[in-house]
């Protein structure tokens, strides 16, 4: 029996089923019929079911790993040690059944709990050694830490997605010579993004500061289809860790609609996760209306405090609506344990604008899947679509103003027609009308009794580079009849980090307006991305601003980009001291057009038009302002 697998044994018991449905059959066999007749006739009825589950059987399980950096200079980016509990809440949602290990590094890489099966034991285990967690390393080997951790992956394809969660907040760094972290990068994009590549994992990158080498990050998880995120402080680490967890092992949610939830008597389990602020405290209402606070627990209710967000566990909890006091954001969660569960089809992290995606999602009783048109054709499902902030910011200082922010509207909701055949929901998802951007996917089955989501997260790529256009008029006058704030041109490009580099971006912008005007506007390399430039205008009348920018792509190829050339009509009361610019009665530079010519020609030549764009720059009285978004 044990030989026979996990699948083995559900398909016997459900021939154990068929052979109850079937006693007078078997009932005959046993007595007028063969002795061994019974015993072929199960054979048969398990071959059977064998061969109806194997087609049906949902794929393994996922096997993540995570890396987490104890460099020394975690000092200064973690000094309250906050991967503790960010590595604390992914304890505590991974999905059971999960193979999942956890591995600490800096100079040399330290096995915090070897990849086994998720459960409470390997729960127990990780929660008794967070404590370990330190800031005490030399080094930062990132080359040693993806090899002991991959070490017992084989080429063999995967039963399960793979995935590797690497957390760091610098650059390679092995030893005191600069060649020797140079070689070991050089190893890693050489070799063991292909090694990667071929054993089927994805790399989820987090980089916690401005001093991780973004570039060597964006190509592990881009080159490996995972998932990069930054955060410029450790208190958005928590949401980090849930945004990875949701994009590899994603456990099953049900929906939080105006700080209420339902829970169905299929729920053996709940964990409520919330984010709060400084000062707020977190407060469930039972459907009978019991409130459970931190200090007033109801019996089988287990509570963590941890610093940014509470975890509560609640066993056996009681069906009917409940309701969260106290906190409202939209990262908050309430995860569940059930046999009646859902399942989403495998997406990618990546698609260009306007591109079809088929997405699916189905039910599973029992970890299999659910094919009970009866139950099915009453449930109706759809895919919902929120745009999402990037979790970068430094909390407020002042407490008075650290307040969580509040649910965000879904942007788009696509229903999910039921599938007869495959018992699936799915759809093409449209995207079109999707701006670029980050947006999360809540796939959610209402089967009227019962909810179930689970969440993902899809990037909407636009155009490499990206332009926007907003004209700022004069706000007043001043004493003096000037204007205190001068008309103006606002010109914002955002940079896809993950298609281009922006620090290699350079080029320029010109702007042509009414009587010849005609400015050039140089974009120096090394500039921050996004980048507000701001074109002080003299004169109302229509303007146009058009653009080139070279640079590379992670990978090193060179790039030409020409953001969307921009239109804008300014009317305004020129200020009564201004002058007329010296182009009104000049032809704009002849040289334009031969920059221009020069610029579109061959990157190669960027070199050699620098020191002409520095003159131009000298000449050109606007301001450039960097802004970070």
């Amino acid at each position: 029996m044990a030989a026979l697998g996990a699948s083995g044994s559900r398909a016997l018991a459900r021939t154990d089923r068929w052979a109850r449905a079937f006693p007078l059959v078997l009932g005959c066999a046993g007595k007028g019929g063969h002795p061994a007749f019974s015993h072929w006739l199960l054979l048969i009825l398990l071959a059977f079911a064998l061969s109806i589950a194997t087609p049906t059987a949902l794929s393994a399980p996922a096997d993540v790993r995570l890396l987490i950096d104890v460099s020394g200079s975690m000092r200064q980016n973690d000094p309250r040690n906050l991967r503790a509990p960010a590595l604390q809440l992914i304890n505590e949602l991974i999905p059971a059944g999960s193979t999942a290990g956890v591995w600490l590094f800096a100079e040399q890489t330290e096995v915090l709990v070897p990849p086994t099966k998720v459960d409470d034991e390997w729960r127990k285990r990780l929660r008794g050694r967070l404590n370990r967690i330190h800031a005490r390393g030399l080094f930062t080997d990132i080359e040693g830490a993806i090899r002991t951790a991959t070490a017992d992956w084989s080429q063999k394809p995967p039963e399960g997605e793979r995935h590797l969660i690497l957390l760091t907040d610098g650059l390679v760094d092995i030893s005191k010579n600069p060649e020797d972290s140079a070689a070991s990068r050089a190893r890693i994009l050489s070799e063991q993004i292909e090694m990667l590549k071929g054993l089927g994992a994805r790399v989820h990158a987090i980089g916690l500061s401005d001093q991780i080498d973004e570039q060597l990050m964006r190509l592990l998880a881009t080159q490996t289809g995972g998932w990069m995120e930054k955060a410029e402080t450790a208190e958005s680490l928590q949401r980090l860790f849930l945004r990875v967890l949701e994009q590899s092992a994603p456990p099953t949610t049900v929906p939080i609609k105006g700080n209420r939830f339902e829970i169905d008597d299929q729920v053996r389990e709940l964990t409520v996760l919330t984010f709060r602020a400084e000062g707020s405290q977190t407060q469930l209402t039972t459907p009978e209306g019991e409130r459970i606070r931190a200090d007033q627990l109801l019996p089988g209710v287990r509570w963590r405090a941890e610093i940014g967000y509470d975890l509560i566990t609640i066993a056996n909890p009681k069906p009917g609506q409940w309701r969260i006091r106290g906190v409202e954001d939209p990262d908050n969660r309430v995860v569940i344990v059930t046999d009646l569960d859902i399942e989403a089809g495998p997406l990618p992290n990546t698609i260009a604008q306007g591109e079809g995606l088929r997405v699916e999602t189905w039910l599973t009783d029992h970890q299999q899947p659910l094919r009970r048109l009866e139950l099915l054709q009453l449930a109706l499902a759809s895919v919902q679509l929120t745009s999402e902030p990037e979790p970068t910011q430094a909390p407020p200082k002042n407490p008075q103003e650290n307040v969580p922010a509040s649910p965000r509207s879904p942007n788009f909701e696509q229903p999910l027609p039921l599938d007869p055949q495959s018992a699936r929901f799915g759809a093409e998802l449209q995207t079109a009308s999707l701006t670029p951007g980050v947006y999360r996917l809540d796939f959610l089955i209402d089967g009227g009794s019962f909810h179930r989501q689970i969440s993902r997260r899809l990037k909407i790529r636009g155009a490499p580079l990206q332009a926007s256009y907003e004209s700022q008029l004069p706000s007043g006058v001043s004493a003096g009849g000037r204007a205190q704030t001068q008309a103006a041109i606002l010109v914002k490009l955002s940079a896809d980090p993950d298609a281009v580099e922006p620090t290699s971006l350079f080029g320029y912008l010109i702007t042509r307006g009414p009587h010849g005007f005609s400015e050039v506007i140089e974009i120096p390399k090394g500039r921050r991305f996004p980048l507000t430039i701001k074109i002080p205008v003299q004169q109302p009348g229509d303007y146009q601003i058009t653009g080139q920018l070279m640079g590379h792509t992670l990978t090193g190829e060179p790039i030409q980009l020409q953001p969307e050339a921009g239109q804008l009509h300014l009317d305004f009361e020129p200020p009564k001291a201004a002058k007329p610019s010296h182009q009104d009665s000049q032809e704009p530079f002849s040289w334009l057009g031969f920059l221009i010519y020069l610029l579109a020609g061959n990157a190669l030549l960027a070199s050699v038009l620098g020191p002409t764009w520095w003159l131009m720059g000298r000449q050109s009285a606007v301001s450039i302002e960097v802004s970070k978004m």
